[in-house]
């Protein structure tokens, strides 16, 4: 067998094997940034996340998909056309809201050109009644009977704090305790004197007494002379 056959055949089945494995192959994600850079983050937190999608090739039979567990997510999605000796062209895509992108192949599938896609999603971080993970950001090729190819794309996820509640303690209740008289035993007890009544008699005056005392002994004198 000639070396020209050979090499013909080694390139056939290098071509046959590219074109099985498009999703390891074809495409990769650039430019990952997220903001804030890193978890944790409380629910209701701000996140923005940007990257770009760049393909060489794609199977038309399967699917982009890019998927968030983040709250009140929006998508913004630009295409740009890359070819060889002509300036590149970018065009919106797509806008929309919720939780799932997708992207069929066909928009994404081209011999002659290369592709780019500039991805800009926000949203919140979800409110979760505990701590727990949960996705930022998932892409991923999936087959065209919805099964995702392992080992594609990429898949980012934080940690969503909640803080464990401190039980509240309620306030101590004052008791007022009995009021105890405490007698000492070196002070003796005050007894209780009775009172006794005071009574006026009243009597003859001092004049009137003298008086007729003087009188009674005149009046005997005078008796005796006679």
């Amino acid at each position: 067998m000639s070396s020209f056959k050979i090499l013909y055949r080694l390139v056939f089945v290098l071509v046959i094997l590219l074109t099985l494995m498009p999703g390891v192959w074809g495409w990769s994600v650039e430019n990952l940034v997220i903001i804030p850079g890193d978890g944790p983050v409380s629910p209701h937190t701000p996140v923005t996340v940007t990257y770009k999608v760049h393909f060489a090739s794609f199977n038309s039979q399967n699917t982009l998909d890019m998927y968030t567990d983040l709250s009140n997510a929006t998508w913004v999605v630009t295409k740009t056309d890359i070819i060889e000796d002509v300036p590149a062209v970018t065009s919106p895509l797509l806008a929309k809201s919720g939780s799932r992108v997708r992207i069929d192949g066909w928009t994404l599938s081209y011999v002659r050109r290369q592709i780019e896609l500039n991805v800009q999603l926000q949203g919140t971080a979800p409110d979760v009644a505990q701590t727990q993970d949960k996705t930022i950001i998932r892409v991923q090729e999936w087959t065209s009977d919805a099964q995702p190819l392992t080992d594609t794309g990429i898949s980012k996820k934080y940690q969503i704090f909640v803080p464990t509640p401190t039980p509240e303690t309620p306030p101590p209740t004052l008791t007022t305790a009995p009021t105890q008289i405490v007698q000492d035993q070196n002070t003796p007890e005050p007894s209780a004197t009775p009172t006794k009544k005071q009574t006026y008699s009243p009597g003859p005056a001092p004049v009137l007494v003298c008086g007729m005392l003087a009188a009674l002994v005149m009046f005997m004198a005078v008796t005796r002379k006679k």
